[in-house]
């Protein structure tokens, strides 16, 4: 960060160019008040990650999982593509319904399939009524009817993938967070197996 009494190197904790936004209207206030550039570069870098927002959770070497569940929209689905589009390995892309979109509901969840279509993500895995027209949209793409079955089938492709990363994002009624549950328990089983 360049400024007028200095330059620093700042690393955030966190995930997404959004939080860059963040970071430098919080910098700049607290240049406004005359903190020094060591003070703001560590409370930037102490930030703490909220759950269920860009989270990253570390499965297993190469082998990560990122929860962003705490609730979704079109541009914070859009930011969690651009996101998963720079993570390592073999990228998964599971999505619940984007919730109290009104009558637009329908256009939105199309365009996410087909802004997905021009990422370098591998698969889009959807559940939910609406969700399924972004799978079906991109071109590998699966909807699944229920948890359980997507579950399983998640569990099945960690375990045969030496690098992945996955990412699970939607709206709060979705209950999006029973999935990254799931996958870190059974994540911990075949860890304490092995």
């Amino acid at each position: 960060m360049h400024t007028p009494c200095g330059k620093i190197n700042i690393s955030l904790p966190v995930l997404g160019y959004q939080n860059v936004s963040n970071a430098l209207a919080a910098s700049a206030l607290a240049f406004s008040l005359h903190i020094p550039l060591k003070n703001i570069k560590n409370g930037l870098f102490n930030t703490p990650i909220l759950p269920g927002r860009l989270e990253l959770i570390q499965l297993k070497t190469h082998k990560i999982l990122i929860n962003d569940t705490y609730n979704a929209n079109v541009s914070s689905m859009i930011a969690a593509i651009k996101v998963l589009e720079k993570m390592p390995g073999y990228k998964i892309l599971v999505v619940g319904d984007m919730s109290e979109l009104g009558e637009k509901s329908l256009l939105y969840h199309k365009m996410i399939g087909n802004i997905s279509n021009l990422s370098n993500i591998h698969e889009i895995f959807s559940i939910g009524s609406m969700s399924s027209e972004i799978s079906q949209i991109f071109h590998n793409g699966q909807h699944f009817s229920n948890k359980k079955k997507l579950n399983f089938h998640l569990m099945n492709i960690i375990l045969e993938k030496d690098n992945i990363s996955i990412l699970v994002k939607g709206s709060r009624n979705t209950k999006m967070e029973k999935i990254i549950d799931y996958l870190i328990k059974e994540n911990k089983k075949n860890v304490n197996v092995v």
